[in-house]
């Protein structure tokens, strides 16, 4: 997640795309933007806005599946990648809510692990969360490694990862240092699940019900669901070796490249736009809980912008919320490739200058069928 104060605004260059006609309003801005992204040899993407509680734009560009020529919809599903984090920061300051759980909950004695490095004792859930945990790595990409070591077949359940993880020393004192990673945010969300009782994935799809939310569910390496995008990884990187015993010799990356599912919270939620819209209007509005410790207020005298990003093996998503003397308006994005494992900046840019040059909103609130 980064704040941006502010953006410098582009001409904005308007390209041929493909759109599915999902909105009978249009945003031409924001077609512009998403187009031009297409253009750029992505296969297709889709994008939802809501403007002061109303949704009033939903649309897909180019293609959902290039080799059956399947449109990309506003009703087709993606893997999220990282934007599952601040799914999960609101899960858990709902479940700390109830007393299930404290921030200050000592996260490998609370897992029954025993860490190999006995300063991981000290590390607590708020520390995951902030991603001051000390630990040094994306220990979950590690599959084929851990089931080796323990003698068990691969990709090996969570708990295996979870002691797999333990068994590294700290890069990095506990509550000490900033360290971005998803190891942080699937241990996270093996405590939820242990202090709850439920999985993960229960546990959202409960949160997101209360704000209108029924697309999110888990994302599973090797399963290509009709309703869900196709996904295509950058051409130098496309191929890898599989972690599925049960698949095993080359495969794509989102497919097998890694087990998505032992992510949990950190990557693995699969959603449409319009639902992911909706989180991000639910916790702008105090409906759902935030992410953010200090989340800043949406009242008069105020002016945000708050932008996530998620980015795996052939997928790119972002989340955009912005507030100032004109309301409040939640975009949200998806695209099914990304160019070799960068954060594009230039997505985002494209996107608030959309916002920017758009003076005329549509009139609309669009049906709950999205």
């Amino acid at each position: 997640m980064r704040m941006v104060g502010s953006l410098i605004a582009a001409v904005l260059v308007f390209a041929v795309f493909s759109a599915s006609a999902d909105a009978a309003a249009t945003l031409p801005a924001f077609d512009s933007a998403m187009s031009g992204v297409i253009a750029q040899g992505y296969a297709g993407g889709s994008l939802a806005v809501m403007r002061n509680g109303s949704l009033v734009y939903a649309r897909g560009y180019g293609f959902a599946n290039t080799s059956n020529g399947r449109a990309a919809t506003a009703t087709t599903r993606y893997r999220q990648a990282s934007i599952s984090k601040p799914v999960t920061a609101s899960l858990l300051r709902m479940v700390v809510a109830t007393g299930a759980l404290s921030f200050e909950t000592r996260v490998f004695p609370f897992l029954g692990v025993i860490p190999a490095d006995p300063r991981a004792n000290a590390i607590t859930v708020r520390m995951l969360k902030d991603h001051t945990s000390g630990l040094g790595g994306d220990y979950f990409f590690e599959s084929k490694q851990a089931a080796a070591y323990y003698g068990v077949a691969s990709p090996p359940g969570v708990g295996t990862m979870v002691r797999w993880t333990a068994h590294y020393s700290l890069a990095a004192d506990p509550g000490t240092v900033y360290r971005y990673n998803n190891t942080n945010y699937a241990l996270l969300s093996r405590v939820l699940e242990i202090a709850t009782g439920r999985t993960w994935i229960d546990l959202v799809r409960d949160m997101g019900a209360t704000a209108g939310i029924s697309s999110w569910r888990l994302g599973v390496s090797l399963q290509k669901p009709y309703d869900e995008a196709r996904y295509y990884e950058a051409s130098s990187s496309r191929y890898t070796q599989s972690v599925f015993d049960s698949r095993p010799g080359t495969v794509e990356w989102p497919y097998g490249g890694y087990n998505l599912q032992s992510f949990g919270g950190a990557v693995a939620l699969v959603s449409t736009v319009v639902d992911m819209a909706r989180y991000d209007q639910g916790v702008a509005t105090g409906i759902l809980a935030a992410a953010e410790d200090h989340p800043i207020p949406t009242r008069p005298g105020w002016n945000y912008t708050y932008i996530y990003n998620g980015s795996m093996p052939g997928h790119y998503t972002f989340l955009i919320r912005i507030w100032n003397s004109s309301g409040l308006t939640v975009i949200a994005g998806a695209f099914n490739h990304r160019d070799a494992g960068a954060i594009d900046g230039t997505i985002n840019k494209r996107i608030i200058d959309a916002y920017n040059a758009t003076s005329v909103w549509p009139a609309v609130d669009l049906p709950g069928a999205y």
